[in-house]
């Protein structure tokens, strides 16, 4: 059903521009009798309640002229009869296809109105008409865009069901639906795209959009096994579009599988530690990871941002599809649009032919990592900003808008709010970004996870180097602990690595380690000499000065003034040394 409601705002500037033109009231009722949009002074004047006669007749007869609003036969049981505060009303039927959708009024509520519409009776009755048009059709092209949405979207929702990869193209080839199977199927193979031309081989293109049928014709292109069946869509027998379904081959469900288990090397698990700041952190992702909000992660390099990023992507209902990984720092400026966003084929001198898809492009379902992203150029922080609010990226050189669902990380080891303040990071970008804000914690504030690190990676280098490697000695341990680790996880993980290719036995000890170790083993062991012996020092002068004034209360009173340190110090000190008792 056509509704004028739906359009409404529109309506509202288009009326108060005609009123404003014409310096006449205006009012548009839908077929029901419901006030849909009108002037303010008709508002004030007349109310939102309508006099239904009026309109019945308005909508039976086309169109009327009310010369004496108040005192005409229709006017009858109106509240305003015989008071109407309208001198003149000219009313017309708003049609479509012979069917009445509503009602507009020209209305003065002066004197001088009346005498100028009066005198002008065709042309404001040719305004009126031209207007009631305009109206029609503004309503039925909103009526056809919803019927189309509504189509779009049962396509789509019957497209989903099926369990068969199945997408429709154009006539020109580009693919304009897809169900979630087909996602799945060209995110594996890195092959999503818009355009059938990356995806298919050529000869094969050509079939379809040349209107053939197939089915189940077997294609391989590398790793990517596949039956295709494609049904031409025609109109007066010419070619609109298809329908392709996809069927894959045995070996590609292999290959998923060796994925997956590529991807459960960067589990939740796989983030090693028991600290308080580790547990709280992996229980926040436990209760994020399935959601599609952005995620900021923060912290200094060697960290392990991009291990968590991943961790996050394969606990997430996106594990199936594809997680791009874009560091903004090593791509050159110049490149860096093409990179993220793609390129049509003849975009720029060296363009590849049949153009090429972008990180985000690739990313279609999953999840796009942003690492460094404290790095990206200016002038790419606004497209990105744009791709996040509207969810459609345009290639290079190109003026199709394709649309993107996939989910974004960010990792920096930047303060982006300081960069903010400076103007050097886009503060709406930002807060875009950092919907759920993960820090990650530097070493040398969760030391009680460095034995465990230590450990994992002391298996993994024997598994790569082919050593048998059992443990680390006291001393070495030790001396991990007091390092304060500026490089992080990624410098403990180097200090194995070069211990296990040191050690020939069976365990790491303090000299196998770096030689920067070594010497900070040293001044450890020299601070704890020097503690010694001024610990020796103070029971010295401490036990003299009892002696000289005695171990009873007064003289303990008197050893402490003389010390300097009050009686309770000197109580808690001569426990700790475990005096004897005198």
């Amino acid at each position: 059903m056509i509704s004028l409601k739906a359009v409404r705002p529109n309506l509202q500037k288009i009326i108060t521009s005609l009123s404003n033109t014409f310096h006449i009231e205006v009012a548009i009722f839908d077929n029901q009798y419901h006030l849909i949009s009108c002037t303010p002074n008709y508002l004030e004047q007349k109310g939102e309640t309508v006099h239904t006669p009026s309109l019945e007749e308005v909508l039976s007869l086309g169109n009327i002229l009310v010369n004496q609003p108040g005192h005409m036969k229709s006017c009858m049981g109106c509240r305003f009869k015989d008071h109407c505060p309208a001198t003149i009303e000219i009313l017309n039927c708003i049609k479509f296809q012979n069917e009445s959708i509503g009602v507009v009024a020209l209305t003065s509520f002066t004197k001088e109105g009346h005498d100028r519409l009066t005198k002008n009776v065709d042309t404001y009755l040719n305004i009126l008409k031209e207007f009631s048009d305009l109206v029609a059709m503004l309503a039925i092209q909103n009526h056809k865009k919803n019927t189309l949405i509504h189509l779009n979207k049962t396509l789509q929702l019957v497209m989903d069901t099926s369990k068969a990869s199945l997408f429709v193209i154009d006539k020109d080839g580009f693919i304009t639906y897809w169900n979630h199977s087909t996602l799945k199927l060209f995110s594996f193979c890195n092959l999503h795209t818009n355009s059938l031309s990356n995806v298919l081989p050529g000869e094969i293109i050509d079939e379809i959009l040349e209107g053939n049928t197939l089915h189940k014709k077997y294609i391989k292109r590398g790793k990517f096994d596949i039956f295709i069946s494609s049904s031409p869509m025609k109109n007066n027998d010419e070619f609109i579009g298809a329908v392709i379904q996809i069927e894959e081959h045995p070996n590609l469900k292999e290959n998923k599988k060796d994925r997956k288990e590529i991807e459960d090397k960067f589990s939740l698990n796989h983030i090693k530690g028991k600290s308080k700041a580790i547990y709280s952190l992996k229980t926040k992702v436990e209760k994020i990871a399935k959601s599609t909000s952005s995620v900021l992660i923060t912290g200094e390099t060697g960290t392990g941002k991009e291990l968590l990023a991943k961790a996050i992507h394969c606990n997430s209902h996106r594990s199936d599809f594809p997680l791009i990984s874009i560091n903004c720092a090593s791509i050159p400026e110049s490149i860096f649009e093409s990179e993220l966003f793609g390129y049509e084929e003849g975009a720029f001198t060296g363009a590849k032919k049949g153009g090429k898809p972008g990180r985000i492009e690739l990313a279609q379902g999953g999840t796009l990592f942003l690492d460094e992203i404290g790095e990206m150029p200016l002038f790419m922080q606004s497209k990105l900003l744009r791709v996040i609010q509207e969810r459609t990226i345009e290639r290079v050189g190109s003026i199709r808008s394709i649309v993107v669902d996939m989910r974004i990380i960010a990792a920096t080891n930047q303060n982006l709010e300081e960069m903010v303040s400076k103007k050097e990071f886009r503060a709406d970008l930002y807060y875009r970004l950092n919907v759920i804000p993960l820090k990650l914690p530097p070493l040398r504030e969760r030391k009680e996870d460095i034995e465990i690190l230590a450990m994992h990676f002391l298996k993994k280098y024997n598994s790569k180097l082919d050593k048998r490697l059992i443990y680390f000695s006291s001393d070495a341990l030790s001396s991990l602990k007091a390092y304060d680790w500026p490089g992080n996880v990624r410098e403990l993980e180097n200090v194995v690595e070069y211990a296990v290719n040191m050690e020939e036995e069976n365990m790491i000890s303090l000299n196998h380690l770096p030689e920067k170790f070594l010497y900070l083993d040293s001044v450890h062991k020299n601070d704890l000499i020097m503690r010694n012996k001024i610990k020796n020092i103070e029971i010295t002068a401490i036990y003299a000065a009892l002696d000289k004034h005695g171990w009873d209360v007064k003289g303990k009173t008197a050893a402490a003034k003389e010390l300097g340190i009050g009686l309770r110090t000197l109580y808690r000190k001569i426990k700790a040394f475990e005096t004897p008792n005198k």
